[in-house]
């Protein structure tokens, strides 16, 4: 079940009203039957992939409970348990099926060696470790109950590809009144999932008309034509990514669960610290939160800069075990340790920047974060290659630019530089209008949907991981 189709739809509409009736009586959020649908929506996609995430919810409930209550070494004990089941079963899954790739490169292996690429793995873990590294730290007080706890981690919108939600933000909106399709949260909900389906389509247009076929083949066009499908893949991402996260938000809201906001305009940053202020916030926050702030040695001179490139490296290992990710996270921690040396320099004065100066930072970061898309993307580190060595032949041609997939391009760009809280003041605009008015922008956005989308629906970019 695919958050960007027809089924996904009648779940909602049918898991809404269930959780609005079951909490008429308490008030609250029934923790059983959220869990319940939860683990139907994800056992959707294959039964088997309920095993690794119980065993994770499992394990740190009890090992939250656990580090509460104990003292000294037994606290780390269980921290230390809580770590090794976590992410041995991300980098079992995230590691093995490459491992089984470069063995077979000398010895055939049967198929029955390989895994279940296990979607949203990566998501489920982070948030459910996060919970037992802030009960560690102190940061949020072990939950008591089991169903809530796995209410949290499953929690349907967002298992298959986040936002990774803290605890902090989930379990208290989980035990605290219910507001099951409350009016003006439902109004903004509808808003998010229709412009998520809408982004949804325009990213799958993309793909279709320009993306796939420069990156599958990329000796057949110009370098001027690899360079606006490098450009469009820019596009794409962030009009997949965000979509899915608003349809994700969106649904929540139905469900009375604010969520925080996972984009903020990306492609108008002046660094790549600013990139990853916006981008993804979700998971740039957890990787500061818990990985570079517990790296040792940041009081030595090069410490920050050694342990900005390790976080990234985690990040991209995260995405999986592969040199494309690699490379992809070494260029992000790379400039990012480059920038924070700069930085001092470039600021100077507390003064604002100028506009001009703004611009040519932001177009400057924009192809840095293009570059590390083209590793993102690549099949393999041979693929990257030949997407690189074309762009530097120079050629011009332009025959294989769709006018379509170039207006969705640059439309996605220049959205970017729309005034602050613009987004935020066309939902409020939306959840105010009439009953009739709202049904009938939906039904339009439905129209624009259904005439965008092309044959192929592909699943969000990011459940890959």
């Amino acid at each position: 079940m695919n958050l960007s189709e027809a089924p996904f739809l009648l779940f909602l509409a049918c898991a809404v009203p269930l959780c609005a009736l079951a909490s008429l009586r308490t008030k609250r959020l029934p923790p059983g039957l959220l869990a319940g649908l939860a683990l139907f929506f994800y056992a959707t996609w294959n039964p088997l992939f309920l095993l690794p995430l119980l065993a994770t919810a499992g394990t740190d409930f009890l090992a939250g409970r656990r580090i509460a209550a104990a003292r000294g070494p037994a606290r780390r004990a269980w921290l230390a348990l809580s770590l090794a089941v976590d992410l041995g079963l991300l980098l079992a899954f995230k590691a093995w099926d490459p491992l089984v790739a470069g063995l077979s490169a000398f010895h055939p292996l049967h198929p029955a060696w390989r895994l279940v690429a296990f979607t949203g793995l990566s998501f489920y873990t982070f948030q459910s470790l996060s919970y037992v590294l802030d009960v560690y730290r102190g940061d949020q007080e072990a939950e008591g109950s089991f169903p809530r706890y796995l209410a949290f981690v499953s929690f349907f919108p967002t298992i298959l590809a986040g936002p990774i939600t803290r605890a902090g933000t989930l379990l208290p909106q989980l035990a605290g009144e219910a507001r099951v399709m409350d009016p003006d949260l439902a109004a903004r909900g509808f808003f998010l999932v229709a412009t998520g389906f809408l982004k949804k389509a325009a990213a799958d247009h993309l793909a279709v008309q320009l993306v796939d076929r420069v990156f599958e083949q990329p000796g057949f066009f110009s370098s001027l034509e690899v360079a606006g499908g490098v450009y469009a893949y820019a596009a794409q991402i962030y009009l997949d990514f965000s979509g899915y996260s608003d349809i994700a938000i969106g649904a929540a809201l139905f469900l009375g669960i604010r969520l925080k906001d996972n984009f903020n305009r990306p492609y108008r940053s002046a660094s790549l610290a600013e990139f990853w202020k916006r981008w993804h916030i979700s998971f740039s926050t957890w990787l500061m939160d818990y990985v570079f702030f517990a790296l040792p040695g940041k009081r030595r001179k090069a410490g920050p800069y050694a342990a900005l490139v390790a976080t990234f490296l985690v990040g991209g290992l995260w995405h999986g075990a592969s040199w494309t990710f690699l490379a992809w996270g070494a260029l992000h921690g790379l400039g990012l340790a480059a920038w924070r040396l700069a930085e001092p320099k470039a600021r100077g004065p507390r003064v604002p920047r100028p506009v001009w100066k703004t611009v040519l930072l932001a177009g400057l970061t924009f192809h840095v974060v293009c570059l590390g898309w083209i590793f993102f993307r690549a099949d393999g580190m041979e693929q990257a290659r030949q997407i690189l060595s074309r762009l530097g032949d120079l050629t011009t041609g332009r025959g294989n630019l769709p006018l379509d997939a170039l207006l969705i391009t640059g439309g996605t760009l220049a959205v970017q530089w729309l005034p602050e809280g613009w987004w935020d003041r066309l939902q409020a605009r939306f959840a105010e209008q009439p009953a009739p008015v709202q049904a009938l922008a939906l039904a339009s956005v439905a129209l624009l949907v259904r005439s965008a989308a092309g044959a192929r629906v592909a699943s969000f970019i990011y459940q890959a991981f």
